[in-house]
């Protein structure tokens, strides 16, 4: 069965956790959606808490692995924002409901399913933005708070993530991504003749 059996299981468990919740959602049901038996899920991922962490902890983690790489090119400060909004807008699009159980999970009771956390993960994505945004005021690009700037635009890319992911709008593009760092980075923009950043 080999990889294809770990791709079914993680879909199945994907499908179920996003539809009834870790707690309701019983192993049994898994093997059956994934067509395997018991002792196959247990091969591939130990038990269901691995299972459900292999799949948040593990994509979040790769994703912030290849926002890292995004972090690191060349260019201005704006648009290495808009490619790194793009990229996580394309993680999105490409598995909404991967999204739709972090968002589940981050807002349900604590006793729901095994604890992550994800304020944590969402603090480095924070972090990671700030950098950016700290050597665009650094470089005269951008002047105010990089910590600010970034949370501002982290929490504008969540709320449209989020309505994607509830209506399935407005299409998480490059050129949303793109008004959203244009909105918030208007205003912090470097005036000629001020002197200093703060």
């Amino acid at each position: 069965m080999g990889e294809n059996a770990r791709d079914r299981i993680r879909a199945a468990a994907l499908d179920l956790f996003t539809q009834k919740g870790y707690a309701a959602t019983a192993t049994r049901e898994i093997c059956q959606r994934a067509r395997v038996t018991k002792p196959v899920l247990y091969y591939h991922f130990g038990n269901k808490e691995k299972l459900y962490r292999s799949l948040v902890v593990d994509a979040c983690q790769g994703a912030l692995q290849e926002l890292n790489r995004i972090a690191a090119c060349s260019g201005s400060t704006r648009k290495r924002l808009v490619d790194l909004l793009a990229a996580d807008f394309a993680h999105t699009r490409r598995d909404p409901e991967l999204a739709a159980l972090y968002f589940r999970m981050m807002f349900s009771a604590r006793k729901e399913g095994p604890h992550i956390d994800y304020v944590a993960m969402g603090k480095h994505w924070a972090d990671l933005l700030t950098r950016v945004v700290r050597e665009g005021v650094r470089q005269g690009e951008l002047e105010g708070s990089p910590r600010q700037i970034a949370w501002a635009l982290l929490g504008t890319h969540v709320i449209y993530t989020m309505s994607f992911v509830l209506r399935g709008r407005p299409v998480l593009s490059r050129a949303l991504a793109r008004s959203i760092v244009d909105l918030i980075c208007s205003g912090c923009a470097r005036r000629r003749g001020r002197a200093g950043g703060r």
